[in-house]
């Protein structure tokens, strides 16, 4: 009898739409926030202009992304310079905050209740041989809706405290935080998080944000405590990418499918990067 058990599971956590998309005629491709002495931040990208010549931005970090470190420190590396393993494939955490977390760290927007605030006491004890943390925060729905883009949301997204971030920097295998969330900082940490993860040396944790996981919260009650992310950069345009939009995936075994899965999470982590000798 042929069976009918599904070995691997794989959801994409991308968002459906792009979080910001100007209805534009045209794309330029330039610097669209350029660091200076009173500006920490870069972010190149594409600008759209519309029929009138305005310009609408849009940077490497709309839409689900992967963040370098040149996107908040100015001696960081920039996305080229990385290599691949260090994101492609990541033997993963899940941090499930959806639920059942104190009331003083939560937020309701538009009747979706989520974590806001995430501190080191929410970060699980066990981390070793972990290479990424995946947290869900509940806040996926508000992604989907276009809240992002509404005045002054960025005070409302789930972050990280200081604490947590010097949490998970010091766990040595991690290589990177990804969650469901436009940013890892509110307006006011002034990007704590983001200097203390990318700015982890010799190697960074690097931030993949903007998430969106109601696909996994549908697909798996509760979510798996681990599986394997991936990291699918798009071509960052232009000169010094601080970052990249990129689709991202979460695979996870099937019921009874412990053994396979790990025999293709490991294949994967594993695999040696040869270069073709293509130049694009």
């Amino acid at each position: 009898m042929a069976s009918h058990a599904t070995p691997i599971c794989r959801v994409d956590l991308s968002p459906a739409e792009y979080a910001h998309v100007p209805q534009a005629p045209r794309i330029e491709r330039r610097v669209i926030l350029a660091r200076d002495e009173t500006n920490p931040w870069q972010m190149r990208g594409v600008v759209g202009l519309d029929a009138g010549g305005r310009a609408l931005g849009v940077s490497n970090h709309t839409w689900s992304h992967i963040d370098a470190p040149f996107h908040r420190l100015a001696a960081g590396s920039t996305l080229d310079r990385i290599a691949p393993a260090h994101y492609l494939a990541s033997r993963t955490r899940v941090v499930d905050l959806t639920a059942s977390t104190a009331p003083a760290r939560r937020e309701t927007i538009r009747g979706v209740d989520y974590h806001s605030l995430i501190d080191a006491p929410d970060i699980p004890e066990q981390l070793d041989g972990y290479e990424a943390l995946l947290f869900v925060t509940g806040f996926g729905p508000l992604i989907e809706q276009g809240y992002p883009m509404t005045d002054g949301a960025d005070y409302h997204y789930p972050s990280l405290t200081s604490a947590a971030a010097a949490r998970l920097a010091s766990v040595a295998s991690l290589r990177l935080v990804a969650m469901d969330s436009p940013t890892v900082d509110k307006p006011e940490a002034d990007g704590i998080a983001h200097v203390t993860l990318l700015g982890r040396t010799p190697t960074p944790v690097l931030l993949v944000e903007t998430l969106t996981c109601e696909r996994l919260r549908r697909a798996a009650r509760p979510l798996p405590a681990e599986g394997l992310l991936t990291v699918e950069p798009l071509r960052a345009f232009g000169p010094d990418p601080d970052g990249a939009l990129a689709s991202v995936y979460f695979y996870f075994a099937g019921e009874g499918q412990d053994a396979a899965f790990e025999i293709f999470s490991r294949a994967l982590r594993d695999a040696t990067l040869a270069s073709c000798g293509v130049t694009l």
